[in-house]
C-alpha cells in the first residue's frame, strides 16, 4: 500500500510537470519506479503508466492536437513498433541511451543540421516509437523531432500527448505479446490513473499562465537537462 501511495504521489507531481511544460515528467518517473519495480517490469510498467496519464493529457488539451501531424505519425508508429518488438527485450540500453541524450542536445540547439522540421511524421513515428520499447521514455526525443517552433504552446502540449498516447498504447501490446504481465500491479496502476488525471488537471493550468516565448525557453532548457541525464546514464554504465 504505501508503494502504490508513493507512485501515485510521484506521478501526479510529474503528470503535473508533463502537463505544463509537455515533456519531463515521463523520464523523472521512470527513474523512480527503477527503485522499486523489478527491472524485467519497468518499461512496461511505465508504459501502462504513462498511457494512462497521456490519455489523460490529451482528454484535457484534445482541442489543441494536430490531426494532420498525429495521422501519419501512428502510421509510422504501427509500422516502428512491428518491427521492433521482436527484439525489445534482447537490445541493450547503455548505448541507445547515450546517442539519445546526444540526439536531442543536437536536435534541440542545432536542429537545423538535422533539418528535423522537415522530417515526414511517419519516419518521425516510426523512429521513435521503436526507440520507446527499447528505452522506455523518448518523450523528449519525440518532442525534438516535432515541428513545434511552428505551433503554440497548447498545440506543443497536446499533440505530444496524443504522439506519446500512441507509443505507449503500442508498447503495451508489445510486451503483452512477449508474455509480460502487469494483472498483479493492478492497484499501482488504479492509483497512478486517477494521479495523473489531476496532474494534468493542475499542469493545465499552469500552462495557461506561462508566456508564450518563456514557454519555449523553459521547454529548451528542459530537453537540455533531460538529454544530459540520458547521456550520463547510458556512458556511466558503459565505462564503470
Amino acid at each position: 500500500m504505501t508503494l502504490v501511495i508513493l507512485i501515485s504521489l510521484a506521478a501526479f507531481v510529474t503528470s503535473s510537470i508533463t502537463a505544463a511544460m509537455g515533456v519531463g515528467g515521463g523520464v523523472v518517473l521512470l527513474a523512480l519506479m527503477a527503485q522499486f519495480v523489478p527491472p524485467a517490469l519497468l518499461i512496461p510498467l511505465h508504459g501502462a503508466a504513462q498511457l494512462m496519464s497521456n490519455t489523460n493529457r490529451v482528454l484535457v488539451q484534445r482541442k489543441h492536437i494536430n490531426w494532420a501531424y498525429i495521422r501519419p505519425f501512428l502510421l509510422g508508429a504501427l509500422a516502428g513498433g512491428a518491427l521492433i518488438t521482436p527484439l525489445a527485450l534482447y537490445i541493450p540500453v547503455p548505448v541507445g541511451q547515450l546517442l539519445l541524450g546526444l540526439f536531442i542536445l543536437l536536435a534541440t540547439w542545432k536542429a537545423a543540421w538535422l533539418n528535423l522540421s522537415q522530417w515526414h511524421p511517419t519516419a518521425s513515428g516510426g523512429v521513435t516509437t521503436g526507440l520507446s520499447l527499447v528505452l522506455g521514455a523518448t518523450g523528449p526525443l519525440v518532442m525534438s523531432v516535432m515541428p513545434k517552433n511552428k505551433w503554440e504552446r497548447h498545440m506543443v502540449v497536446g499533440t505530444h500527448g496524443m504522439a506519446m498516447t500512441i507509443q505507449h498504447g503500442i508498447k503495451v501490446i508489445a510486451f503483452a505479446s512477449l508474455d509480460v504481465s502487469l494483472i498483479a500491479y493492478w492497484p499501482l496502476l488504479l492509483g497512478i490513473g486517477i494521479a495523473t488525471l489531476g496532474g494534468n488537471l493542475f499542469g493545465a493550468k499552469l500552462l495557461t499562465r506561462v508566456p508564450e516565448h518563456q514557454f519555449k525557453t523553459l521547454l529548451d532548457w528542459l530537453l537540455t537537462a533531460l538529454a544530459l541525464r540520458l547521456s550520463w546514464q547510458g556512458f556511466s554504465a558503459l565505462v564503470f
